[in-house]
């Protein structure tokens, strides 16, 4: 048996063979085994030495290595000292660390921030307290830094503990009874003994704390593999009356499982996931998918982080409950009065100082009447060489506009017979964002944009340089919704009782998209996400040319359309609206589950293919007072809807008039229309070739060719209005494993993928691939090209029995 020599102040413990050669160097091995290490040290050269040997291990057994360094006499036994060893690593960190070998508690203090209700005005629910460690250097060190090292030095849960007192003590000392303190907890501190006997439940006691005001807020970081015994632990503790929170959700260890095991009473989502969302469409799913898993858990949210007012305001529009960041206000010893949110009061007097009178932007214009000559409109032209429009009137109301191809026309005809209909004609007075929606939706075409009034009489022609610089001047709601682009619900309630309170008589028309917490179920949030989109644009598409219409996502998968009483034709663009979601829809759907008609989902329960509830409130049961109660009665008739197989239109009334409106399986013209564009791409494509037939057909972002063997030739043709939004690579990349190379080849016509995110644009789009075929029958190549949803929606509204050998008027959205 070997002893010591009495100068070996440091013993060091590794698996077999498994010291570097650079420790021959540096000391001795103790045993035949290689195994047991002897560095003799002075106490100033202690720490350098343990960097040294410790960046010498590999990581694999760094980890398990043991150490012990203290005053060993010569008579001790190696076996002796084994008693004492420690991890290697925690004797580093307690050598670099000396704070973490002392009584922990007076060395801690704990700093609050609030936790404020986003849906009341940002009211403060709770505090957070975040524990610091104040060293003897005046250093202070914040949560994370301090757990990283008592972790190594084997000290976490005396760390945690002493914590958990900390923030006692200032939730005795500064909150008010009532309001709950959100206080950390490790998961292996809560398992380490019977919490009946926990120290933390003894301390709380002592200072007087009731359960019902704490907030364990387990750190989902820690790793912990017995799901079962954590959330028997947090079932012991609700029982006690304490509430549990669940930290740092979408950052560390098994997230979702654990959400499901403890079913806690909050979810705290990481700032990782929620700063800067609103920039990246694949955040938000993952947002919206941790929000629903959370709702239907019955737990409530809090985004940490929140830094600027877009992530408020994403937060606010996707469901959050409660938010928490330095937007509100940064973590004090104090409490503090935190940046309210905008209270309902404000964003109606912005809504109210977004109604605009047009009546301040307009220009007489040139008319005429619908009966004057050919001659009569040349004549104004000429005397006016800069004059581009001028607006026909049929007694009074605006019936079209001649544009200078009238210079043209034979002299014999009325003007009337050379008028193009108009299709920007608002009223004096609009909302703001209904506005810059109808400007957006223009895509810039040179068309008059006419004004009339109540009864539609013509008042005069718009300024539209004048409109935009007010509208940049009195800026725009904020709250829309981060998917489809839609104001959301504070909004949409404004906009009601500010109609509501000027006397309007309104149609409130309520979409829902049926089963879809099942649809997201099976297929996951992106498809479900891309369903949401689909319904948006078909909306946008649906309501051109009714600016007075404002398009609403109240969430989830809730729309709203505010229309006047005497909206022409409301009933045939809903009707139209649910076609174009039968025919897109099933886009989103495997073909197996379109072949039966209906999807299943792992519950065992069966749901019927897209279908949509419309419910139109119109006061026909009495006056509306308010959005609360027309949205009463939406509840009231959707059930009438829910009732019924397929989609449905109820419209109130006394009895409400039911209407069903079945799938109808028509042929899609636009399908043929791609698949001719993609049939004329140039041969030997030139960049002025390729440049030109992206202007005659700008519904494709991109285009590639594959060869037989599924490889691609050439980098991706860009459309150029793509360029700088999409990479030009693709060259060579294999291919063959695609879904459409391996439809094509077994002699498929063409292939229509499903709607998914696009990884160039992160945007919706659709793919089609269409074969070119050799003499003798076989595969000579396949043409690929991206088509986006709002091109694929513009494309779906064009009618059955229009003929278009090109499609140019629709823009890459």
């Amino acid at each position: 048996m070997m002893t010591l020599n009495s100068d070996t102040h440091l013993l060091i413990r590794v698996g077999e063979d498994s010291a570097p050669t650079l420790w021959a160097e540096l000391g001795e091995c103790l045993n035949d085994s290689s195994d047991i290490w002897g560095f003799a040290c002075d106490t100033h050269r202690l720490g350098p030495l343990l960097d040294k040997l410790l960046r010498s291990l590999a990581p694999s057994v760094r980890s398990s290595a043991q150490a012990i360094c203290m005053p060993i006499s010569a008579d001790q036994t190696v076996f002796e000292v084994m008693r004492h060893l420690v991890p290697l690593e925690a004797l580093h960190a307690r050598i670099h660390h000396p704070w973490v070998n002392l009584d922990l508690g007076p060395g801690i203090s704990s700093d609050i921030q609030p936790i404020v209700d986003l849906n009341q005005s940002g009211r403060i629910f709770a505090y957070e307290a975040l524990c610091r460690i104040r060293l003897d250097s005046g250093e202070r060190l914040n949560g994370g830094e301090a757990f990283a090292i008592a972790k190594r030095a084997g000290r976490s849960i005396e760390l945690d503990l002493a914590c958990q007192t900390s923030a006692l003590r200032v939730k005795q000392s500064l909150m008010p009874v009532g309001m709950p303190v959100f206080i950390n907890a490790m998961p292996h501190s809560l398992l380490a003994r019977n919490f009946t006997e926990h120290p933390f439940l003894k301390r709380m006691q002592a200072l007087g704390v009731t359960p019902h005001d704490v907030v364990i807020e387990i750190v989902e970081s820690e790793r912990v593999d017995d799901h079962e015994a954590l959330a028997a632990t947090c079932d012991e503790l609700k029982a006690m009356g304490f509430r549990i929170a669940l930290d740092d959700i979408g950052s560390g260890y098994s997230g979702l499982s654990l959400l499901a095991a403890l079913r806690p009473d909050f979810v705290k989502i990481d700032r990782a996931l929620v700063h800067g969302a609103h920039n990246s469409r694949m955040r938000i799913g993952v947002l919206e998918a941790l929000i629903s898993m959370a709702q239907r858990l019955g737990c409530a949210t809090v985004a940490e982080g929140l830094e600027d007012v877009e992530d408020v305001e994403l937060c606010r529009n996707l469901g959050v409950g409660y938010g928490q960041g330095y937007y509100f206000a940064p973590p004090s010893p104090h409490l503090t009065s935190p940046q309210s949110l905008p209270l309902l009061g404000s964003v109606r007097d912005r809504q109210m100082r977004s109604s605009v009178r047009l009546g301040d932007f307009m220009s007489p214009g040139e008319t005429l009447p619908l009966d004057a000559s050919v001659a009569d409109a040349r004549q104004m032209f000429r005397r006016d060489g800069g004059l581009e429009h001028v607006i026909v009137l049929d007694g009074g109301r605006p019936v079209g506009y001649l544009s200078r191809q009238v210079l043209s026309a034979q002299d014999t005809d009325t003007a009337g017979r050379h008028a193009r209909p108009l299709d920007q004609c608002l009223r004096s007075r609009v909302n703001a964002h209904s506005l810059l929606r109808r400007l957006y939706d223009s895509g810039g075409r040179a068309r008059p944009w006419v004004v009339v009034d109540d009864s539609g009489r013509y008042m005069g022609t718009l300024v539209l340089l004048g409109v935009l610089d007010h509208l940049l001047d009195i800026g725009l709601p904020q709250s829309v919704h981060p998917l489809s682009g839609l104001p959301t619900g504070p909004v949409l309630r404004s906009l009601i009782e500010q109609r509501l309170a000027g006397h309007e008589s309104l149609q409130l028309v309520y979409l829902d998209l049926d089963h879809f917490k099942a649809f997201n179920d099976r297929y996951g949030f992106v498809r479900g996400d891309a369903m949401i989109k689909v319904l948006a644009e078909i909306l946008r598409k649906g309501f051109e040319g009714l600016p007075e219409v404002e398009l609403g996502h109240i969430g989830g998968d809730d729309f709203l359309l505010v229309a006047p009483a005497q909206t022409p034709g409301l009933f045939k663009r809903i009707q139209w609206l649910i076609d174009r979601f039968h025919e897109l829809a099933p886009h989103l759907y495997d073909e197996s589950d379109l072949d039966l008609g209906y999807f299943g989902t792992q519950h065992g329960r069966y749901y019927p293919v897209a279908t949509l509830s419309v419910v139109v409130v119109n006061g026909q049961s009495g006056p509306m007072s308010d959005s609360v109660m027309a949205s009463a009665r939406a509840a009231e008739l959707k059930r009438s809807a829910k009732d019924r197989l397929g989609s449905v239109i109820v419209t109130e009334g006394n009895p409400p008039n039911i209407a069903e409106r079945p799938r109808v399986l028509a042929h899609a013209l636009w399908r043929e229309v791609l698949e001719s564009a993609l049939e004329d791409f140039p041969d030997h494509a030139s960049p002025a070739a390729v440049d030109e037939w992206f202007a005659r057909h700008p519904v494709f972002e991109l285009v590639f060719r594959v060869d037989s063997r599924g490889i691609q030739q050439g980098a991706n043709w860009l459309n150029p209005a793509m360029r700088g939004l999409i990479k030009r690579g693709g060259d060579g990349m294999n291919r063959a494993d695609r879904a459409y190379f391996r439809e094509l080849r077994r002699g498929q016509r063409s292939y229509l993928s499903s709607i998914y995110i696009s990884k160039a644009t992160e945007d919706f789009c659709i793919s089609l691939a269409l074969p070119k075929w050799r003499h003798d029958g076989g595969l000579a190549e396949v043409m690929v090209g991206d088509i986006n949803l709002v091109s694929l929606v513009a494309l779906a509204a064009i009618p059955a029995d229009t003929h278009m050998a090109t499609v140019t008027d629709v823009r890459v959205g």
